[in-house]
């Protein structure tokens, strides 16, 4: 099979680009793969790597050549990269993309600024990882990924399927939405939730400082309100950078929001006690219809929960198994310590390792359970 570009650009070699770069090896996409970052030490560890086949830190020695542009940068970097490459030589059809959370700005942006000779596709991955860096890169990062293209209306065609037939071969999968409906939904399901989670934390973090025994309320939230705020960790400038470009969306959504906070102080107030659980069984109602094996615009977390004694040995033991499969293993933490007993909770970097962890454990006498 002929792959579908002979040369393509990666800009900014992090997790998402490098990923995308090894995916693409993988799956005989292209033939020479190059990076530009500003950093020369990501340059000099994506070519060791073998992510790339040549990295620069500059997009002028870059470029020529490429048919294919891949920007793997924050919103904002993006829509001034695209001011750069505007002003470069670039090869009649070659395709553009991004990876950014938001597409309505960069989309719009590459409109006014590109030369009428190449094809902006706005793109955005739905999978992620807690690491970062090229050195967290998998090929495997994007399999069964939905992978969102915003074409404009009069895309061309020729160039829509190369790009759609080289994501679908690195076993993506495809779905096509207009750029104000992808930054309305992700605004719904990822952004608005990533700054509740922040707020529930800031709340916690005042509460806890302000209290003449705070550290009940951080020994307290090891478990649950851990679990629940997972991704208030994620990178600050990032979501900054998210929150700002999607304002809009987020902004109709956070009124929505306040009216329906107020109308729960309403039930409290008024002690209404059918229609506060009304309001529970809806949202589990919704919450339980979800598909389970879908990968979706919040990162998953591939996690089970191991009873464990409080034996010398019993966590190293359980780390040891995992190791001697060659299973690869993200994080392990304890949580809901009783005594002489708790709840060992194991992360995963994908489906396919927690399932085979979760294997090991079981036919070695562990009691294993899938966190949904």
């Amino acid at each position: 099979m002929e792959p579908h570009f002979r040369k393509a650009v990666i800009v900014g070699c992090g997790l998402i680009g490098g990923s995308l770069a090894l995916a693409m090896r993988e799956g005989g996409c292209v033939d020479r793969l190059v990076a530009v970052d500003a950093d020369p030490v990501c340059c000099q560890h994506a070519v060791e790597l073998g992510v790339v086949d040549e990295a620069f830190s500059d997009m002028e020695s870059a470029v020529p050549g490429a048919d294919l542009i891949v920007f793997a940068t924050p919103v904002r970097q993006t829509r001034q990269l695209l001011k750069l490459v505007a002003t470069l030589p670039l090869e009649a059809g070659c395709i553009l993309t991004d990876v950014g959370s938001t597409k309505q700005e960069v989309c719009a942006t590459a409109a006014d600024l590109l030369p009428r000779h190449v094809h902006f596709i706005g793109g955005h991955p739905m999978a992620g990882s807690e690491k970062s860096g090229v050195q967290a890169a998998s090929e495997r990062l994007f399999e069964n990924a939905v992978y969102v293209l915003t074409p404009e209306p009069n895309a061309d065609e020729e160039a829509f399927y190369r790009l759609a037939t080289a994501l679908e071969d690195i076993k993506a999968q495809v779905l096509v939405l207009e750029p104000h409906v992808h930054d309305r939904i992700v605004a719904a399901i990822s952004h608005v939730p990533h700054i509740i989670a922040a707020q529930l934390v800031d709340q916690v973090a005042a509460l806890s400082e302000q209290s003449e025994r705070g550290d009940l309320y951080t020994k307290l939230a090891a478990g649950g309100f851990r679990d629940l705020t997972r991704i208030a960790s994620g990178s600050a400038t990032m979501w900054r950078d998210i929150v700002l470009s999607n304002r809009a969306a987020i902004r109709d959504l956070l009124t929505d929001w306040q009216h329906a906070t107020a109308r729960l102080l309403d039930m409290l107030e008024e002690e209404e006690g059918s229609a506060i659980q009304t309001f529970f069984q809806q949202a589990a109602d919704f919450r339980d219809a979800l598909p389970s094996k879908a990968r979706g615009a919040v990162r998953s977390a591939y996690e089970v929960s191991v009873d464990v004694t409080d034996v010398p040995g019993t966590i190293g033991r359980i780390s040891t198994l995992i190791g001697l499969h060659d299973i690869n293993m993200n994080g392990v933490y304890l949580i809901e310590s009783r005594e002489d007993n708790g709840q060992l909770i194991l992360s995963f970097r994908n489906k396919r390792d927690m399932e085979a962890g979760a294997h090991v454990l079981l036919i070695n006498g562990f009691k294993v359970y899938f966190r949904d």
